[in-house]
């Protein structure tokens, strides 16, 4: 795959987050300058008021948290790039990224002019094939917009967004808008070595074990580590989710939605 010329100029990493988290920016930046040093795009950091003085990281600020939705409306309609790479605050680097090989998908998906692609697969894996680095996410897909490590067209990413949603409604009704969509692909295999640090504003045990072997200091004055209780009901919903992931691509939203009893019913 060629590496296109002005991918730089065309492709932003836009770092989600928002003040109450501002006590992650500090871990996340050290882990990212560590293990992706050579990062050629622009940097942001969405937050409300707060400024992070983080070297060669730009801020964006958004005023009052009104929903994450409308953060992010407000923080992507500000960018001149016309790909926007979705980074979360909370989904730590603990490993080299291979600069090479993201260049090479990400020129491939602005020179094919995807609409999606998400860098880091997990669990949910393209459920059709297109090549050997890539797979297509079908519409029906469950978590068809999700948000970890995902690279957007920009203005594919400001017609989904709806105000008043959080992210974990975004990933599910933005999917079902997303059908509209074709062009939306995930790569077979991780590009980014992370680790989720924050579960609902705590901090997940392993993910702070492996920060601490890192070397990085967290604070636990401003937010707590998950009690063992949390973790084990965490670790079924991960169980869970593995199961879900065997069955037929085109079922798992009707599953998902039955499992969830409605709350999340992708209609």
């Amino acid at each position: 795959m060629p590496i296109s010329p002005n991918i730089k100029d065309n492709l932003a990493v836009l770092v989600v987050s928002c003040d109450k988290y501002s006590d992650l920016w500090k871990p996340f930046f050290d882990l990212f300058r560590r293990f992706w040093p050579d990062c050629p795009f622009n940097v942001y950091l969405l937050s409300n008021k707060t400024k992070c003085n983080v070297c060669g990281v730009e801020n964006i600020l958004v005023g009052d948290d009104i929903s994450w939705s409308d953060n992010l409306l407000k923080a992507t309609s500000q960018l001149k790039e016309g790909y926007v790479f979705l980074f979360l605050d909370d989904l730590f680097l603990y490993g080299p990224v291979n600069t090479e090989k993201v260049l090479e998908v990400l020129s491939w998906a602005i020179e094919s002019d995807v609409n999606y692609i998400r860098m880091n697969p997990m669990r949910n894996k393209p459920d059709r094939p297109f090549n050997e680095v890539v797979g297509i996410l079908s519409k029906k897909a469950i978590y068809r917009t999700s948000t970890v490590v995902s690279v957007w067209k920009k203005s594919v990413l400001l017609n989904l967004l709806k105000g008043g949603e959080s992210a974990w409604d975004f990933e599910v009704h933005g999917s079902v808008r997303s059908d509209k969509y074709d062009r939306f692909y995930a790569a077979w295999k991780d590009c980014f070595p992370i680790t989720n640090g924050v579960i609902k504003g705590k901090w997940r045990r392993g993910a702070a074990k492996k920060l601490k072997s890192l070397g990085i200091e967290i604070d636990l004055t401003s937010r707590k580590i998950m009690t063992l209780g949390e973790t084990i009901v965490l670790s079924f919903k991960v169980f869970r989710a593995r199961i879900l992931s065997l069955c037929p691509a085109k079922y798992r939203r009707r599953i998902k939605g039955f499992v969830l009893r409605g709350r999340y019913n992708y209609e």
